[in-house]
């Protein structure tokens, strides 16, 4: 499965029927054959526990499996929904919804969202880096048209910002885009 082709959903379902498979492919991809501890690095002495699919680090003595230090940790959804999660995501076109994704895996509705929520916090989007290079910056005002508005809502002061939320904006030339909603967008703001 990693010579970048697209496998049809019969082959994918063929090639990991059950949880075993899934959790030994995981463990192929992870540890290339030598499980290595995740708690303090050491793959030299690991012991195989009675129950499949546990180890132990004589080293520092802690148990763990595959899914340690992972987004499948603490999590009792089988590692082949796991796996069949991930090819549904990158295979889909527009997306997949946690209602969409409950049906497909046999999972509630809060379970499958809780899941999608742990994958988008692990490929996160990259708020995290500052921009740079040329960066270009401009504010907006977000709100309705005061025309659109109940007659009881109307804040009859005419055009402008009054009644409407400052966002703050920039953006890398050919790059990254940030956006924040501000209290106001004097200078004190923007520098922040």
């Amino acid at each position: 499965m990693s010579d970048g082709t697209t496998i049809s959903t019969y082959d994918f379902l063929k090639r990991f029927p059950t949880e075993r498979e899934a959790r030994t492919y995981i463990e192929q991809c992870r540890w290339h054959g030598h499980p290595t501890c995740p708690t303090c690095g050491s793959a030299s002495r690991i012991q195989v526990r009675k129950v499949e699919g546990y180890y132990r680090c004589l080293v520092c003595k802690r148990d763990f499996t595959v899914r340690t230090g992972t987004i499948f940790e603490r999590s009792h959804v089988p590692l082949d929904k796991w796996l069949y999660t991930i090819y549904l995501l990158v295979t889909a076109r527009k997306g997949v919804s946690s209602l969409q994704l409950s049906k497909e895996i046999g999972v509630t509705q809060k379970t499958a969202w809780l899941m999608l929520a742990r994958f988008r916090k692990a490929c996160g989007n990259g708020n995290d880096t500052l921009l740079s290079g040329i960066v270009e910056a401009d504010e907006t005002f977000l709100g309705g048209k005061e025309a659109n508005k109940h007659e009881s809502n109307k804040s009859r002061v005419g055009r402008g910002p009054i009644g409407k939320t400052p966002v703050f904006g920039m953006r890398e030339r050919g790059g990254r885009t940030r956006a924040v909603a501000v209290h106001n967008v004097d200078g004190s703001t923007t520098k922040t």
